[in-house]
């Protein structure tokens, strides 16, 4: 009678999770959306127009660091009328739950795409994805769970085709007490355990406000602040007094998801070939490809990104030039439409620019849509300044490359 009844109580689960994931949606800003795997998404949103645009973070981020740009939304009534936007906090962030780890980008995508299915206005599509630093990556998994669904894409400071290697330097490496196992400069992770000995200094027991500040002045706010690398100093602090600053660090303190995301990016790779490397202990790390790229065919897509300059310690500092040049390769080979914008160093753009820069973000996503997947150097110049940024036309092919660049 018990085995009985428990195999009814079962069947009941199940039919109520069909139900719940079959259940229309209709998002309003501030609500939580359960999913049929047991997570709540919180969402977040502005504008009430028919253009939908979902804004995807980055790693160590929630939708909220894009609270400042959904402002800028509110206030200016011609996005506000012609444009919907969309932030989700990702399982592990912000206001939404954390039930059930992830294990690759993929798990972030599933989430966010039965919100997508169940919507009333997001299923009928016609959307575009903007997808900062590790969100460009589950960007690229939600169109392959349905390419029908989305018209325009863009990378702000993406993690690219290949994704981002996890690697030790003079700093990261040593031996992990967990393991045993010792890691040299140029090694990199193997294992979700290397991951959490790589990233040791400001994460798990290391993760206060002040190392998670410390970090995010000297790697992702460095441009804005003109960030001095030998005094450990910004030295044009201003934008440390914007409350949107404060809020982007307390706002990687509600992250669960990590090294459990960084490993994803780590092992993240769209394109058909597999990446290796050997390590100094002959360990073989190998990062297969899904071939999920092929989903991209007759997508319009856009790069964006501030320029390396490691040595002036200038623009973005966590996402390199070569990611962007093999991501427009990658995506040109699988038959996208792919236009790129390198914005010069010591402009104040880092790998934070969608955060300390969010009204410029936002002209350049809405003149994309508005162009209908294009840009032109004409907008460019309005929103940025002749002469402050390159643009790589989908049809440039001296920059953009093949060959592996690396982290």
């Amino acid at each position: 009678m018990l085995r009985r009844f428990g195999v009814a109580f079962v069947c009941v689960l199940l039919a109520g999770a069909a139900v719940l994931a079959a259940e229309p949606l209709q998002l309003a800003n501030g609500s939580y959306v359960p999913l049929s795997n047991g997570e709540r998404i919180y969402v977040r949103m502005a504008g009430h127009g028919p253009n939908a645009v979902i804004l995807l973070p980055g790693n160590n981020c929630s939708g909220a660091i894009f609270e400042h740009l959904l402002s800028y939304v509110r206030a200016i009534d011609p996005i506000n009328d012609a444009y919907t936007f969309y932030a989700f906090d990702y399982r592990g962030s912000g206001l939404s739950s954390y039930r059930h780890k992830i294990s690759s980008l993929e798990d972030f995508a599933r989430d966010f795409d039965e919100i997508v299915q169940r919507d009333g206005r997001l299923s009928r599509g016609h959307i575009t994805l903007v997808g900062y630093s590790m969100g460009f990556g589950v960007a690229l998994e939600m169109v392959y769970l349905d390419p029908t669904k989305y018209d325009y894409l863009v990378s702000l400071a993406g993690i690219g085709t290949r994704g981002v290697r996890v690697f030790f330097n003079e700093t990261t490496a040593g031996t992990d007490p967990a393991t045993g196992k010792t890691y040299s400069p140029g090694d990199w992770a193997d294992s979700l355990q290397a991951v959490a000995f790589q990233q040791r200094s400001w994460q798990g027991e290391a993760r206060s406000f002040e190392n998670v500040k410390q970090m995010w002045d000297m790697l992702v706010f460095n441009d804005i602040l003109k960030y001095n690398p030998l005094t450990l100093t910004p030295q044009e602090p201003a934008f440390t007094a914007n409350p949107f600053y404060l809020k982007a660090l307390e706002d990687v303190l509600t992250v669960q998801y990590m090294p459990e995301s960084l490993y994803a990016c780590h092992m993240f790779n769209a394109t058909s070939d597999p990446l290796g490397h050997t390590n100094s202990d002959g360990t073989e790390v190998v990062i297969p490809g899904s071939g999920r790229i092929t989903a991209l065919a007759g997508k319009r897509v856009l790069l964006v990104k501030a320029r390396s300059d490691y040595l002036s310690w200038r623009g973005d500092l966590v996402v390199m030039d070569g990611t962007f040049q093999n991501t427009k390769y990658d995506l040109k080979e699988a038959g996208a439409h792919v236009d790129a914008v390198l914005i010069e160093p010591d402009r104040g753009f880092d790998h934070g620019f969608p955060i300390d820069h969010p009204l410029q973000v936002l002209k350049i996503i809405t003149a994309f849509i508005a162009g209908k997947g294009k840009i032109t150097e004409g907008d460019l110049d309005a929103i940025l300044g002749k002469g402050n940024y390159t643009f790589y036309p989908h049809e440039e092919t001296s920059w953009e490359t093949g060959v592996y660049c690396g982290f």
